[in-house]
């Protein structure tokens, strides 16, 4: 699943421990390759910490993740 990089969801979030690869799209923007469909999450101030999420997910608590620009 490729998504933007600003789109709120678990595959963009920081905390997220599913496997993800940044890429770009044809057009040179800056996209995610969420591969995992499930991870789980690690944020300490989620009431989703240690539970498994899918990709697609929303949380209140997203930080996004520092390898995407």
């Amino acid at each position: 699943m490729q998504s933007k990089t600003d789109r709120v969801m678990c595959g963009t979030c920081e905390f997220w421990t599913g496997s993800r690869q940044p890429v770009f799209s044809s057009k040179g923007i800056p996209k995610v390759d969420v591969i995992d469909k499930i991870g789980c999450c690690e944020c300490p101030m989620s009431r989703f910490e240690g539970q498994s999420r899918a990709r697609d997910s929303h949380c209140m608590r997203f930080s996004k993740w520092t390898e995407l620009f």
